[in-house]
């Protein structure tokens, strides 16, 4: 029962996220299946944030059976947020956010090569897109786009 009460605290219901700290839960895809998980330091103007990726392409979705996993650190751009510092208005319930991250990451193949095994290794710049709205409660979901699989993913921004 005491899960119960608390449960609201922990999935992000105390307000619209013009400033603060969240974090980024989320699902993905194309290619293949993946996750996201990160930390947002939020401001009015632009965002500080690493995330960890995790992507795979198995084998029954007609993938190679690679596994990825990922750490970007960068910041976005919160183009409505520039609009809310230069126009003094209040937030509108949902933003955009143009941004860049970038880092390591290690790549897994199912039958290995020794190829492979010396490929595994990778740096990669991601440019990425990001719409966040707030629905229900002050709960906040985001869809994001970008060039690191997985590319397309979509999931919630959790409170602090």
């Amino acid at each position: 029962m005491l899960g119960l009460l608390l449960a609201p605290a922990a999935w992000g219901q105390s307000g619209p996220p013009e400033e603060g700290q969240v974090f980024q839960v989320g699902v993905g895809g194309v290619p293949g299946l993946g996750g996201q998980f990160g930390y947002i330091s939020l401001r009015n103007f632009y965002t500080v944030e690493g995330v960890l990726y995790a992507s795979g392409t198995p084998p029954f979705l007609g993938g190679e059976g690679t596994i990825t996993l990922s750490t970007g650190l960068g910041g976005a751009v919160r183009i409505l947020g520039a609009a809310r510092v230069i126009g003094n208005v209040g937030y509108t319930g949902y933003d955009i956010d143009f941004g860049l991250r970038g880092g390591p990451g290690l790549s897994f193949r199912i039958d290995e090569t020794r190829a492979s095994k010396n490929r595994r290794f990778t740096l990669f710049v991601e440019p990425f897109f990001r719409f966040t709205s707030t629905f229900r409660r002050g709960r906040v979901f985001f869809l994001e786009a970008g060039f690191h699989p997985p590319l397309l993913r979509a999931g919630l921004w959790l409170t602090l």
